[in-house]
């Protein structure tokens, strides 16, 4: 398949639920940033008491998500309990209200050491969640100072909008094999958008629930962070998507935003050459030494809030890391501590 091909279902309306696929539902809930939606899947499932409900992922923690699943909760998934939810990484979009819907519903939130734990640090006061670490990680990579004060002073913006984290959870580990609705469901592990992603993936009637790693229509934030800052975040992501190539070519790729398609083979070609693209770019933008701050008008061309620098500047620095890893750019001996890169 050489292009991608859209599923015919429709995005469910707020607050509902849509068939997908055998077994599986569609939740699509509104958050208040780009891309403006994140969707959710139910899966039929079934214990010892009867038929139930498994979730995957629950949403961003706001009032107008908690209002549609109350509403999806009583409407389109009434009659079945939930019995577990599966998280696929901890950003606030995908894990935020988990522990407030396993409140609701009395199920478990299973989802990967790796993702409960960077959770737990960016919830809490270690150095992971130190925004004061992160401007000065940026400072090093040439942001001026006055740019990185709004992250410095807006403290713990992860735990203000997420609110509670679960101190329990079941742990998946890559590659174990859930039984879910009477089939098999491969849990694929994926670094470089986040710690230790992960798909879900059914060989019978195939589907991947995709989480971030495959969007439809654009590429995940790839960010090296301030507690990993040597990390090459941007190689760990192609190395990931390329391990999806082993998917039948007419899997159904259920992404977190975006619409369902077909195609996988072809939106991995895609997002490779994306970042062959961005890396071809940055490497000729350093025939002169350049920090990852002197990039960014190069690489966006709208002006960037304290926010969108964040991830931004997290996103540039992993493709210098990569490209120092693979040899095509030079960083050079700190100057002022300041770190630059440049053509070999």
């Amino acid at each position: 398949m050489s292009a991608l091909e859209a599923h015919p279902a429709v995005a469910p309306q707020s607050g509902r639920i849509a068939a997908v696929v055998r077994g599986v539902h569609w939740l699509r809930m509104p958050v208040a940033f780009a891309p403006w939606h994140v969707n959710l899947w139910a899966i039929e499932d079934e214990d010892a008491d009867g038929p139930c409900w498994t979730l995957v992922d629950a949403g961003f923690p706001d009032d107008g998500t908690r209002a549609n699943w109350l509403a999806a909760l009583a409407g389109d998934l009434a009659g079945r309990p939930v019995r577990r939810i599966l998280i696929t990484h901890c950003h606030p979009d995908h894990f935020g209200l988990g522990q407030w819907l396993a409140g609701q519903t009395g199920a478990r939130i299973w989802m990967s050491l790796g993702e409960f734990m960077t959770a737990q640090a960016w919830f809490g006061t270690v150095p992971a969640s130190d925004n004061a670490l992160m401007a000065d990680f940026f400072i090093r990579h040439g942001l001026p100072a006055e740019q990185s004060e709004a992250m410095r002073n807006e403290g713990n913006r992860y735990r203000r909008v997420v609110g509670e984290v679960p101190v329990a959870i079941r742990r998946i580990l890559p590659g174990e094999v859930l039984r879910i609705g009477g089939d098999d469901w491969t849990a694929v592990v994926g670094y470089g958008h986040s710690p230790e992603h992960l798909s879900f993936h059914r060989a019978d009637d195939p589907v991947l629930i995709a989480g971030d790693m495959l969007l439809p229509r654009i590429s995940p934030n790839t960010p090296t962070l301030a507690f990993e800052p040597e990390t090459d975040a941007v190689g760990h992501y192609l190395d990931s998507i390329e391990g999806f190539r082993t998917l039948d070519a007419d899997t159904l790729v259920l992404p977190a935003h975006g619409d369902p398609y077909r195609g996988v083979h072809a939106r991995i070609d895609a997002l490779q050459a994306h970042h062959a693209e961005r890396l071809e770019q940055i490497v000729a933008l350093c025939a002169q030494p350049r920090t990852a701050a002197d990039l960014l008008p190069s690489l966006f061309k709208r002006a960037l809030d304290s926010f969108q620098t964040r991830f931004a500047m997290g996103e540039v620095i992993a493709h210098l890391n990569h490209l120092g890893r693979t040899g095509r750019l030079h960083r050079l001996p700190e100057h002022g501590g300041v770190i630059r890169y440049t053509q070999p």
